[in-house]
């Protein structure tokens, strides 16, 4: 009896035993599986950095090699120039489309050393710009501009790495329809610019491409994920750029660096070949959008792409027929313009705040109506955002970013939010309605768990069908043209900071969510005044993100303060018509 159980003890410890070591077998094979991944990985953006910074040092030593005293002053000549008077040179001869090139590709140059904003230069630029100096006769109307292009936007023989070494070395097999338009109108895409880590954030870093600065602060973030276009445009190393939104993707980093910018409608221009951030998201569409020096460019871009349908041209299947409407943009009617100081949801600091009232003023004096107007439930708004972005439970992010380092702006999103189990959010979440109310909802909005069945996203659909006719309603019956209000919570925040204060991106993806045009214009910049009001009871909250918006907004004097102009869908022009008025209003 006893040497039967000892054999049945010795059998049970042996297949114990076994089962042991096939579990450390499987694991060890994971690690080594997962350490070869990681090794693979750094291989892989090592090269291509190498590359790159071959392809950089050539394209200097051939600018240098033709840049003695004369050219390089005729260059800095050229990076000043208005946009008319420039393509008016190009037009009548006076500059050559490759002078013109070399002295953008120069000053990008000396742009991105600073600011890190420039990813790739893209070498073909050359050749294009020779095949257009050929042309004597029938030139198009952006004949020899060069433009820059976002990381996530397709130009045949580059990678839309969206920040994440998964994407290297799958090259663009042609060009994003918006590239293809613009190239057909004579512009030429000469430059990449960065953005940050799967392009879900309004900071502007990755393990790529490093960090991008701001070119008014350098320890404060460019604004994301169209980071890099807003740097190097407002640093004078582009005049214009293609960039995408998605949640403020355009907009945020146009406010934190004071350019201007419009994100369109869906499907009134085209999004064919750009990558997405959250690949099969419905409810938010990701659009493309245009970043620019001055309101002029931004509204001639517009036209040209839209005048006659021409946009449709690049087999877009998706596009609406909505051509340019230039009696829209041209009525000389007085505007009926709501306007709001901040929303219900998150509080703006005052510069943000007065930065609406000094708009709501000019446009005044110039004789527009001015109606207040809230948008309301702006926190069930951020929530459902959050939510539909993480619909597939953050999947598709967790699984690209399976290997790769996590950016340090995304540690928070990704590490807790996304993988924190629902249960154990379920018990932190009373504690963080007491100390941080307004972080609550984006905190348990991420991961997706409110949309864990399809029935449950198509009940989230249906409640913004209803969100957005109640908001209709309201706007139709004040018979508003336009209405204009904040971008974001207060002036661009210290780049350590930007994972932190999440909810104050709320009043750039409401118009996702809403899917109306929106545009920026800056108007203002933070002043001491601003900073005092800051400090000295404007800005008191007892929630612990209202409290890190006010220690991350002081010292930020000198910093631009944009308003967001918002139209009714599919009326861009009048969107446009509005930030004309404004950009005359405050260079007068």
């Amino acid at each position: 009896m006893y040497f039967e159980n000892s054999t049945k003890w010795l059998k049970e410890c042996n297949f114990l035993m076994m089962f042991v070591g096939l579990g450390l077998v499987y694991i060890t094979f994971k690690v080594l599986k997962y350490t070869k991944k990681r090794g693979l990985m750094k291989e892989k953006i090592s090269r291509k950095l190498r590359l790159v910074k071959e392809n950089i040092n050539k394209l200097e030593q051939h600018l240098d090699h033709c840049g003695d005293n004369s050219v390089i002053e005729k260059r800095n000549e050229i990076v000043q120039l208005q946009i008319e008077e420039l393509l008016k040179k190009l037009q009548d001869g006076d500059l050559s489309c490759l002078e013109v090139l070399k002295a953008f590709q120069a000053k990008a140059l000396e742009v991105t050393k600073e600011l890190n904003c420039v990813t790739e230069f893209i070498k073909e630029a050359e050749k294009w710009a020779q095949e257009l100096d050929a042309i004597t006769v029938a030139k198009k109307p952006l004949h020899g501009l060069p433009f820059s292009v976002k990381d996530n936007v397709s130009v045949v023989g580059y990678d839309c790495t969206a920040g994440i070494s998964k994407f290297i070395d799958q090259s663009a097999v042609e060009d994003a329809a918006l590239v293809s338009a613009l190239r057909g109108l004579g512009a030429i895409p000469f430059c990449r610019t960065n953005v940050p880590q799967t392009l879900l954030s309004f900071g502007c870093s990755n393990p790529i491409w490093g960090s991008t600065k701001n070119p008014w602060c350098k320890n404060r973030t460019p604004g994301g994920s169209s980071g890099g276009e807003a740097a190097l445009i407002a640093a004078g190393g582009s005049l214009l750029g293609i960039g995408s939104d998605i949640g403020g993707s355009i907009r945020i980093p146009a406010a934190f660096c004071g350019v201007f910018s419009i994100k369109p409608t869906s499907f009134r221009l085209s999004y064919k070949g750009f990558r997405k951030s959250a690949v099969g998201c419905i409810g938010i569409p990701s659009v493309p959008g245009i970043l620019a020096k001055d309101s002029k460019t931004v509204i001639m871009l517009c036209q040209l792409l839209l005048d006659d349908g021409y946009i449709r041209r690049y087999f877009d299947p998706d596009l609406l027929p909505i051509p340019w409407n230039e009696q829209m943009f041209s009525l000389s009617n007085k505007l009926r313009v709501g306007y709001y100081e901040e929303c219900d949801y998150f509080p703006c600091t005052p510069g943000v705040q007065r930065a609406v009232r000094v708009a709501k003023e000019k446009l005044q004096e110039l004789g527009h109506e001015l109606i207040p107007f809230v948008p309301p439930r702006v926190e069930y708004v951020i929530s459902s955002v959050i939510s539909m972005f993480y619909a597939d439970q953050g999947r598709y992010v967790l699984e690209a970013l399976s290997v790769d380092d996590i950016d340090p702006l995304l540690a928070l999103q990704i590490k807790v939010a996304l993988k924190l189990p629902h249960f154990a959010k379920q018990m932190i979440r009373p504690l963080l309605s007491l100390i941080a109310p307004r972080l609550e909802p984006c905190f348990m909005a991420a991961a997706g768990h409110q949309y864990r069945h399809s029935y449950q996203l198509w009940h989230g659909i249906l409640k913004q069908s209803e969100y957005k006719a109640n908001f209709l309603a309201d706007w139709r019956n004040l018979r508003l043209d336009v209405c204009i209000g904040p971008a974001f919570a207060c002036p661009a925040p210290l780049a350590k900071d930007t994972g932190r204060v999440t909810p104050a991106f709320a009043y750039a993806c409401l118009y996702n969510f809403l899917d109306l045009p929106a545009g920026i214009v800056p108007v203002t910049k933070e002043t001491i005044e601003d900073q005092k009001l800051l400090m000295n009871g404007g800005y008191d909250f007892r929630d612990l993100v209202c409290k890190l918006v006010k220690k991350t907004t002081q010292g930020a004097t000198g910093l631009p303060i944009p308003v967001q102009v918002i139209g009714l869908p599919y009326q861009e022009e009048v969107v446009l018509r509005t930030m004309s008025i404004l950009d005359s209003a405050f260079r007068n």
